[in-house]
């Protein structure tokens, strides 16, 4: 027998939550876009290493930007999880899961960046041999930062299936889940091709990338103003098929 869901809290909480964090995490993620523009990582190991040190101050605010909005990503990996899961568990673990590789092969990237700023910074200040081994240890680094780290595959697979649960929902409008299953594959794409054509993922992503912020957008703000229908979700939830498939 189905447990009464009359006393669980309602999910309208963390529907506007999740509108909530998302938001901060659109405008945190577009910040730290530009604010990476200005850093050019190609070249040979000096011209790298000439580039992060002039840009030294951009690169802190940057990771400092990155880290709040991931802060706020991981709260909506685990509010959309809880808001989706009564659809199908499965899925929306699969979500969650790509939505945590996500932030940790994006921190990767950001950490090391990071650490070999700060090898460069100390060699200025240490003394021969070590001076020359700390730059070699953060040229190393440098030389490492991935242009394709394989954060976007693994969000983009979570927006797919963040998209997909929607549609298959009744408490959520499918047309905003119809747009994010659209999202999701732009941003594969788009990932993809930077990856195997650098040069043609360039001009891709203009094209492509508004359209995963369309729909990030589109249900960022529906979350925050509308939530979800309570009673639909309340019903979804009490369906035993659709939380535990042994449960039949």
């Amino acid at each position: 027998m189905p447990s009464d869901t009359s006393t669980d809290p309602s999910p309208l909480f963390s529907a506007r939550m999740a509108g909530v964090l998302w938001l901060i995490v659109i405008l945190a993620s577009v910040a730290a876009v530009i604010g990476g523009t200005s850093l050019d990582l190609h070249g040979d190991p000096e011209t790298l290493s000439a580039n992060a040190l002039a840009a030294a101050s951009n690169i802190r605010v940057t990771f400092a930007v990155f880290f709040f909005g991931k802060v706020c990503y991981m709260g909506v990996t685990v509010l959309l999880y809880e808001l989706l899961r009564p659809v199908n568990k499965s899925v929306a673990l699969f979500g969650a899961f790509c939505g945590v590789a996500g932030l940790l092969s994006g921190g990767f990237g950001h950490l090391n960046l990071l650490t070999a700023l700060s090898l460069l910074e100390e060699s200025r200040r240490a003394a021969e041999p070590l001076a020359s081994q700390l730059q070699g240890a953060a040229k190393i680094l440098l030389s490492i930062v991935p242009r394709f780290s394989g954060e976007d595959v693994w969000f983009g697979f979570q927006i797919l299936s963040v998209g997909y649960l929607i549609v298959r929902s009744y408490f959520l409008p499918r047309a905003i889940g119809a747009l994010l299953v659209l999202g999701g594959s732009c941003f594969l794409i788009t990932s993809f091709t930077n990856f195997v054509s650098p040069a043609l993922g360039d001009r891709l992503a203009p094209v492509l990338l508004p359209i995963v912020l369309l729909g990030e957008g589109s249900l960022a703000l529906w979350l925050l103003i509308k939530g979800v229908n309570v009673a639909e979700w309340r019903s979804t939830t009490a369906r035993p098929s659709t939380i535990d498939p042994a449960a039949r």
